[in-house]
């Protein structure tokens, strides 16, 4: 897989191994290693469908935050020591 970097010089591709990955993930706390699995689990395994009230469930999300009453992912990391 190759995603974009910055190595101070300039934006530069780099190649991801999946060792690298897995070492990194070894570096985690348990709590961690449990977000990440949600995260990863959902990406791996995108099959369920969304019903009619998750849906309005998730457009009133969306109203919610285009109103100012969303919160920020980084006071949810914050919150959870992510």
């Amino acid at each position: 897989m190759e995603v974009l970097g910055y190595n101070g010089s300039g934006v530069i591709g780099m190649v991801i191994a999946r060792e690298h990955v897995k070492a990194l993930i070894d570096r985690l706390t348990d709590e961690q290693v449990h977000a990440l699995w949600v995260i990863l689990n959902c990406m791996a395994w995108p099959t369920e469908k969304v019903t009619p009230e998750e849906a309005a469930e998730i457009e009133e999300g969306f109203a919610e935050i285009d109103a100012g009453r969303g919160v920020k992912a980084g006071d949810v990391w914050k919150e959870l020591d992510i």
